[in-house]
């Protein structure tokens, strides 16, 4: 009868402890009926990035809502996303429409070379 309440907590800390506790993977919510920008990043490495950093708050100005949308995906994150979008590393920017990848800007590149078909893009069909 004494050895009654070690055998419960035993049995407690032996089924709690085989319980996985996965985290639920993010979905990448993207929506096929507007123009959709994602962004890979890695803060580690952030001085590559500054050029994006740039380009977004400059098509900010035009394109509010379309940033205010954009989707940021964490190196952490990314290795989910690669293989779909087929990117290697970071910093990359995508914008997507219907499944179809409108634009594709990978690695260090000006600001310009981010800004100009981003903005093309998202300014067809307005």
């Amino acid at each position: 009868m004494k050895g009654l309440p070690l055998l419960i907590i035993v049995s407690l800390l032996f089924v709690t402890s085989s319980c996985n506790h996965k985290e639920a993977k993010k979905e990448l919510m993207i929506d096929d009926s507007v123009k959709q920008i994602i962004f890979f990043s890695n803060h580690k490495q952030y001085e590559q990035e500054v050029s994006y950093y740039d380009a977004i708050i400059e098509l900010k100005r035009s394109f509010p809502e379309e940033i205010k949308n954009m989707k940021i995906i964490t190196a952490s994150e990314s290795k989910n996303y690669y293989n779909n979008f087929e990117i290697e590393n970071c910093p990359a920017i995508l914008l997507v429409y219907q499944d179809e990848v409108l634009v594709e800007i990978k690695g260090n590149v000006p600001k310009e070379q981010i800004v100009k078909p981003l903005a093309h893009a998202l300014d067809s069909g307005r």
